[in-house]
Formats: structure tokens, sequence, C-alpha cells
């Protein structure tokens, strides 16, 4: 699932239980204690414990414990064995019919799993019900007398089991349990060892209102009528309510599906549709699909709809297709075509041919995510797939290959070999995202996509992970809620961070040939992490490479946090030393902590560098757990560490060191790539962040910019400086700060111009450049907007695309309020999906009070806004300065019905948290935030809730740290010419 993303039973693990055997076990061998016994005695107790196996295992083979008249004594089901060294619930689970629920656990026990599933669905576009019935295979693992199994939502009608002779067993007892969502089936006799069974059910359900599950979409098609889709979203726990399965990613089975739609429609599902069926005696069709290849519930699909296709056949015989509601079509040939090269690069790059005989990628209206990979069918938000060259960004036109990039990555990591369980998620989206930059520079190859990875993977992660509320990208997580919540930043990016460290030390070619022999494997089975790196591990032995891949890597994967390499430079002598990084000053307990006791907090770090000596060749030193110290020559002048930004690590220099870099960036910036240059200014201001260094060093450091013409330290920079504003917004200093960013950008803004040319990156930084000079106040740029926007307002003027964001925004800013419900009104009327968000985050720019209030109210009404753009109206207006209040103001108020709407999406849930609180500055606002959240259920959001109080509580840090530091030094320079800065000593 792209975000624009164990053991096949996960046990407890630790100390036993302070009571029952083990207790009088340990007392058994404590000193003093004495054990005397007579051999008679020793003969007689042996005796007698025979006895009692034998009677046991009597009992245990003619009881029926699941019959009525049998009452429930907390013991456990043959075959459900509960955890022994978890402690049993304080009070039983309790069924929908006041019965206790003979099972306690999260994750269902592993006595039977499932080999087939056969499930027909009637779904009724108009009724929004939904009939099924299902038949699953199923072969014991373990001897048992109950099945039990997930269903959520559903009313199960009828049931009833067969043996593979087709013998009736009887059903004796059928419990729900929907804190769990699991359904239980007591059986009259025990299911043997090794022996299959068929199961079948009747049930009922809707079509949900979310964006989860089996849904209902709309769309308003060419003559303005609204058209009905029914689709589907399952990662990670929604298949259970879409029908009863063993929903957890280890159990696989294979699919047949036949499906019930009237005439007008259509069904795809994972594999082709084999036959259509009408329906004797009504206005229906029956769709028999293939019966699909071994794959995890989660990544079924299926859609109802009557959209239009572009097709073609692929180098390697695959019949991709793409679809799109009928007067969005001719938006879908780029996608068509970057879906085609990037599918056939994929069969080469893993060795492995894609499984299936077709691919189908179909825009979805209402979509929470930015797209699903499930396998065969892959659902996209409409920005994600459609593309108009008329009217789209580069930044939309990227977004869709990278998009695509990532989904189609997933059909070998992810659908054809999965995680073992959602603990390793990061092994399906790390590798994604990782994959993703390479598919679309195959694609797309002058966009510097290797370049991007920069800012758009490593420092995301790196900021977010710098939080104590950060979280191991493998980490334990049970039920749904933690398994929703880390669908985040940490097992996307960093993910992809530490794949592409791992790679810039073993090298792409050995990465590449690894990769292939996990997938070769593990195919259309599931693996861990450990298997990666067995994997990783033979083919680099195999090249004469003895490093500890999994040594090296757990220090990565097991640890939340990464380490800040602090260096200097004495008489050619270098000196490292790692330590844990953290932004936030605050003495509060690591949540982490207990997983991290054995490693304590160091790492295998790759440690590169290139000097002033030798600019063009890193050398790299292992830091393995440890400091060190090595020479490099008494006439270096300068040394930068963490060469391109490959490690995913931080640099702090010393003064000394600072100042070299400050004097060769601005005497002489391109001596480091740009890469290099983005590492320096992410780094330096992250450490003013912490507290670490003064304010001072990071701005004479951004004066080299107005020598910058690279769009990745740009963007790095103006990242960092526009945060700055946000957070003294108040105070005297932010006139200030707004005319120290004008006089950095005012040399690129009058080279770079308002004419939409140039190359992909260009492109990408002229945005960049004019809404920095929108933002400070430059008179030219805004008038050259609202004249731009009264053009395209009054004459249908057609903007260029790369120019249209800086215009609509500025247009509202400056604009009336006819302005705004022009926006307003092209928002509901335009096919175009890009101009669609372009108009949602417009919008958000209004100075008018009544009607920043009126847009935020109308998040509350999915008629007028979509429940997957509610999050960026708020993010957008949140940005707002003054917006920051209304828009947390409006989510305080209207928790019950957001928290409804995306309880159970965390991904969603946690944005919302994170965007109307992450502006806060002040205690009193913290004191706000922490007050509200401390009487309501944030679900799945409070790991992002976590994160966001830890932001503010950073932001007063900030205050206290550089507040005063920056006054100082703008007053200073602003009244000097830059160029006549002198350097300063830190």
């Amino acid at each position: 699932m792209s975000d624009h993303d164990v053991d096949d039973i996960a046990f407890l693990t630790g100390s036993p239980n302070e009571s029952g055997f083990m207790v009088n076990k340990r007392a058994m061998y404590e000193p003093g204690a004495v054990m005397v016994c007579s051999q008679k005695r020793a003969c007689c107790v042996v005796t007698l414990g025979f006895a009692a196996i034998i009677a046991v295992a009597l009992i245990v083979a003619f009881t029926k414990p699941g019959c009525p008249e049998a009452t429930y004594t907390g013991e456990p089901v043959p075959g459900l064995s509960i955890n022994p060294t978890a402690a049993p619930p304080s009070t039983p689970p309790t069924a929908t019919n006041g019965e206790e629920f003979p099972w306690s656990e999260v994750r269902l026990p592993f006595h039977v799993r499932p080999l087939h599933y056969d499930i027909t669905l009637h779904p009724n576009l108009t009724t929004r019900h939904v009939q099924g019935e299902m038949t699953i295979k199923l072969t014991t693992i373990e001897e048992t007398t109950a099945i039990i199994i997930h269903g959520d939502e559903l009313n199960i009608t009828q049931y009833s089991l067969q043996n593979k002779y087709g013998k009736p067993i009887e059903i004796v007892k059928f419990l729900v349990y929907p804190p769990h969502q699991q359904l239980y089936l007591g059986l009259s006799e025990i299911l043997r060892r090794g022996s299959n069974y068929t199961l079948r059910m009747s049930f009922e359900t809707s079509l949900k209102e979310g964006l989860e599950g089996f849904y209902l979409s709309t769309y308003t098609n060419g003559e303005g009528e609204k058209r009905f889709i029914a689709t589907t979203h399952f990662e990670p726990t929604s298949a259970r309510s879409a029908f009863p399965c063993f929903d957890e990613p280890h159990l696989k089975a294979r699919f047949h599906l036949n499906i019930y739609r009237e005439p007008q429609h259509f069904t795809l599902s994972n594999m082709p549709r084999q036959t259509s069926i009408p329906v004797e005696g009504s206005n229906l069709v029956m769709d028999e699909f293939q019966e699909s290849v071994d794959m995890s519930t989660y990544l079924v699909a299926f859609v109802v709809c009557d959209y239009q296709v572009l097709s073609n056949l692929t180098a390697h015989q695959v019949n991709l297709s793409v679809y799109t509601p009928p007067n969005m079509v001719d938006q879908a040939s780029y996608a068509l075509r970057v879906a085609s090269i990037i599918l056939d690069y994929y069969h080469t790059f893993f060795g492995l041919s894609y499984p299936l005989p077709k691919l189908d990628l179909i825009a979805i209206p209402d979509f929470g995510a930015g797209a699903m990979e499930n396998w065969g069918l892959v659902t996209y938000r409409e920005t994600a797939l459609m593309f108009d060259k008329r009217h789209s960004s580069s930044r939309a036109q990227q977004t869709v290959a990278v998009v695509i990039a990532h989904e189609l990555a997933h059909q070998w990591f992810g659908n054809l070999v999965t995680m073992s369980w959602w603990s390793d998620l990061w092994l399906n989206e790390g590798f994604a995202s990782f994959m993703e930059n390479i598919g679309a520079e195959v694609a797309e190859p002058g966009w510097a996509m290797q370049e991007q990875f920069l800012v758009e993977k490593m420092h995301p992660a790196l900021e977010l992970d710098a939080l104590l509320a950060s979280h191991p990208i493998s980490t334990p997580v049970n039920d749904p809620a933690q398994i929703e919540s880390i669908f985040d930043t940490i097992s996307y990016k960093k993910g992809a961070s530490i794949i592409s460290m791992l790679e810039s030390f073993i090298g792409r070619a050995i990465l590449q040939e690894g990769l292939r022999l996990y997938l070769d494997l593990h195919s259309y089975g599931t693996a861990t992490t450990n298997d990666l790196w067995e994997a990783l591990t033979q083919v680099t032995r195999k090249h004469g490479n003895h490093l500890d891949i999994k040594g090296i890597m757990e220090t990565w994967t097991l640890q939340a946090g990464f380490p800040l390499i602090s260096v200097s430079l004495q008489d050619g002598q270098v000196t490292a030393s790692q330590g844990r990084f953290l932004v936030c000053e605050e003495n509060v307990t690591d949540p982490n902590e207990p997983l991290n006791t054995t490693l304590g907090y160091r790492w295998h770090v790759p440690l590169t560098y290139i000097t002033s000596a030798n600019p063009r060749n890193q050398t790299m030193h292992w830091m393995n757990l440890t400091d060190v110290e090595f020479d490099v020559g008494k006439d270096v002048k300068w040394i930068k560490f963490n060469v391109g930004q490959r490690g995913f690590y931080r640099i702090g220099y010393d003064s000394a060191g600072w100042n070299a870099i400050i004097h060769l960036l601005k005497t002489d910036h391109e001596a480091l790539t740009p890469a290099d240059r983005a590492s320096l200014i992410d780094d330096v201001f992250t450490l003013i962040k912490a507290g670490s260094i003064s304010a001072a060093v990071a701005l004479d450091l951004s004066m080299y910019l107005k020598a910058e013409t690279r769009y990745i330290p740009w963007h790095t920079a103006l990242g960092h400086l526009f945060q700055w504003v946000q957070l003294i917004f108040n105070y005297p200093a932010h006139t200030l700060m707004l005319e120290y960013i004008h006089n950095l950008v005012l040399p690129h803004y009058h080279r770079i111009g308002w004419n939409d040319t140039g190359t992909h990156l260009e492109r990408l930084l002229r945005y960049e450049i004019l809404w920095a000079a929108v933002q400070c106040g430059n008179t030219h740029a805004i008038q050259e907007a609202q004249l731009l926007f009264f053009e395209w307002r009054n004459h249908g003027l057609i903007i260029p695309p790369n120019l249209r964001s800086v215009v609509y925004s500025t247009g509202v800013r400056y604009g009336t309020e006819d302005d705004w419900r022009y926006c307003w009104q092209v928002y509901n009327t335009s096919t175009i999906p890009s101009e669609t968000t372009l108009m949602l985050q417009a919008m958000a720019q209004t100075r008018d009070p009544w009607l920043m209030q009126q847009y935020l109210e109308y998040t509350l009404d999915n008629v007028k806004i979509r429940p997957q753009d509610v999050m960026t109206v708020l993010k957008e207006v949140s940005k707002n300065p003054g917006g920051r209040l209304p828009a947390w103001r409006m989510v305080r108020q209207h928790w019950s019905k957001i928290s409804q709407l995306f309880g159970h999406g965390s991904f969603t849930i946690g944005a919302i948290i994170k965007a109307v609180t992450s502006p806060f500055t002040s205690s009193f606002d913290l004191g706000e935030v922490e007050s509200f959240f401390k009487e309501v259920d944030v679900g799945p959001g409070e790991r992002a809730l976590a994160q966001a109080l830890e932001t503010i509580r950073l932001h007063i840090q900030w205050h206290e740290h550089n507040l005063k530091d920056l006054t100082q030094w703008l007053h200073q320079h602003l009244s000097l010419p830059l160029t006549n800065t002198s350097s300063e000593q830190y």
C-alpha cells in the first residue's frame, strides 16, 4: 500500500509466570531448598503420575467440550493452546449471547489452516445489501474440537461442516466475539490432524460507508449523473468484514470468486473473468473468475463498476489495463505507458516473471490511501493514476509514476512473498518504497529519482525517527489498531532508507542477487526479516564478502532511532563517536526501551567521508557499535561525512568543522554534490532544533543559497526556513525572517521567471521559488499571480500546469469571497483529479475567517468534501496562520464524528491529529491538547498522538534555545550585505 506504506505464531516472550508450576520449580532449586524422598515413595509417585496422565488423555478423547451442557472452565480447548507464559485474562471474553468465548487471544490459533475459498457475493448497489455464500476447504494442523475464524459485522445465517468424505460434522456451538472480530464453532467431534474438511457459511452484510472493507463509492459522469461503484480495501484486517475468513497474512489460500451484478455493470477481481452467465428469472449476470494463486486475504479485491478501459500487452505477455470513469479515460494513457515499462523492468530486476496473466490498475473516487497492491487488481486514488499533460503539474506526474512503481514492486515484495506477520510490515513497504524510485527512474530517466530519494524518503524518516515516540522498524503488533499504527514513515521511508544504506556498502549487483534468492526461496509463501538477511548473507559470502549482514542490519531494524556521529578533526586525526540522536530534551520514559536492552542504542555504522585532499573518492570506516579514530592527513582543510547521505545517521561537526564547511559552500559549493549540500542543510537545521548548536550556524550556512541552483538543496532549505517562520509567527523576528528568506530567493526569482519551461527538476524548483517569493511578500510575484488568476477566472486563460498552484493559492489569499467560491465551483466540477487537489489547497489560503470556518464545516459533510480529502483540508487550513485555532477547535468539537469516520484507519486519524496540532508552539497549547485527548479514545492514532505531543514540546524547546540567537543574528545581518558576513567561531 502506498502512503502517498515474525514467526507464524507471535507468542509472547520473556520471564515465566510468577505462579503455578514455575514458582514451585524455582522454590525447589533456590538455596536452602531440600528435597528428600525414598526410592519406594518415588516409585509410587511415578506410578500415580502415569495413571493421572492416562486418565486425562481418556477424558480429552471422549469429552465434547463444545456441547451445550459442557461448562467452560477456563481450560484451553484441544488444539487451541494459549501461550503458557501469558497471564490469563482477568475476566474471560464474553460472546454476544452472554456466554464465555473460549479463546482470549487476538490472533487465531494455528490448529487449522485454509486451503481454498469459494466465495459467491451479490452486492446490491442500490440497497447496499450484500448476500454471500462461502465454502472453505481446511486442513487440520493440530487435533481440535473447534474452529475459530474472523468475521466483522457479518450476519451469519447458516453454517455447516463436512469431512473429506462428505459426512456432516455437527456444530454444537456458534459464538461471536466482536472485540476480536472472531467467530467460534464448537464441534461434536475431534478434527483429526492432517485431515481435510469443508466449512460452509451463508452470510449477509452491507456495503460500508467508510473507506475500508467492501464499500460504496460514487462518481459523476460526463452528463452530471451520479454513478455508484462497489470496491474493496482489505489491508490490513478488513477482509473479515466482507466474508468470513482466516484474516492473517501467513494463512494463504487459493480463491475462487463469483459475483452477481446488474447488466450495466461489470466486475473485476484478482484473476481474469472466466465466464459471465445470465441468471434465469432475474435481471442479473453472474461473473465467475479463475482460481487465484495462493495469497493472503488482505490482497483479495473485487470491484463492481461501469468504467472504461485502456489496455495493452507487455513485452512479457501480461495483459495490462487501466480502468477509469468514462469521462477520465483520456487521462489513463500515461499510467498505462509507465506501468508497462516498469513491469517489464521488474521482470528483469527480480529475475522472476509476474505470475498472473493480467494486471489491472483502477482509479477509485473515494480512497483512503494512495493505492493498494491487490494482486492483479491494484486500486488507486484518482490523483495517483490520472495524468493530463495539458493540466497536471510535473509534481502530479511524478506522483503517478512513483505510486505505480511502488505498487508494481509489491507484486513481488508483498504479494509473491508476504511477511509472516505484520511485525515485519517493512519487508513489504520498505522494499516497495525503495524500489519506487528505481522504477520511476527507469520510466523517466531525466528526473534524477535517485537524487530525489534523499528528500522524499531519507529526510522525512530521519525527522520522525528522532522522536522518542518513534518505534523500531520490526516491532511487535497484535490487534488491528496496533497493526494500523505501523503503516507510517518508519515502515515505509526508514525501511527504504536502510535498504539504500545496505546497497551503498554491498553494491547494487549483490543486493539484486540477494533479493532474487530471497524471492525464489519463499515464492507463494511467507518470510521474516531473518529470511532476507540469510539470503543476502549467502550471496555476499559467495562473492567473498564476509560481512555479518544480520548483525549489522538488526541494529537498524530492532532499535528505534538512529545515531548522531559527532566528529572532530585535529592535526589530521579524526575522532568519531556515536550516540542516539533525539531532538527533544524532555526526560521521559522511552516506550521502546525494553526492546533495546541488548543493543544499548549502538549501531554498526558505515561511516563514509570525502576530504579536500580527495574530494571525488569516498573512504569508509566501520563503527561496529564503537567509536573510532583514524588519520586523514594534516593537509586536509575540510571533511564531509556521510557521502551522499546514503547512511541513516546524522553528522555533528565541531566548530572548526562547521566553519570549514561553511567557507567551502560560500566559495565553491559545487565541490560537493547536490545530495551532500542538501544533507548538510538538513543536518545543521535539525541539530539546532535539538538545541545542540546555535541558530547562527544554520543561518551562516544558508547564506550560500544565493548561489545554489539545484532542486534538492533548495527544497530542503526552504522546508526548514519556513518552519522557522511558522514557529515565530507571533514574534517580531517573523518579519525579519521573511525578509532574510526573500533576500536569498530574490536572485533566483528573477532568474527562473514565470515561463513554465526547463527540465523536470527545474520545473519543480520554479514552483518552490515562486511560492517562496509570494510568502515573503514579493510585490511583483503577488501581482503576477493575481493577474493570471484574474485572466483564468474571467477569460478562461489556460494557466501553465506548474504555475497553477502558486496562482490559485495567491488568488485566494489576496482575493475576494467570489474568488473563493469560484474555486469551490471548480473543485466540484473539474474532472482533473490533480486540479481538484490544487483547489483544496488554494481554498485553505483564505484570510476570511467566515469562509475558513465554512470550509472546515464542509469536511463534516461527505457530499461536499469526500472523506478521502478531509485530512488535506485540515492540514492545509492548519498551515494558514489564521486557520490554526479554527482547525483545532473544529476537530475538538466534532471529534466523535471524525473518529467514527476514520477510527479504523490510523494513517488518516493519526494524520489528522498531527495536522491540527503540529503548528502549536506554547505550553498553553500543549496543555490544551493533552487535556482534550486524555478524555477521548484515539484508537490506532495513539502513536501519532504521542508524536504530536512530542512535536509541540519540541517547538517549546526550540523557542527557549533559538529565538534570542535567531533575532540577534537577523538584526545584525540584515543591515549588512550578505556577502560581507564574516565567519564566526561556534
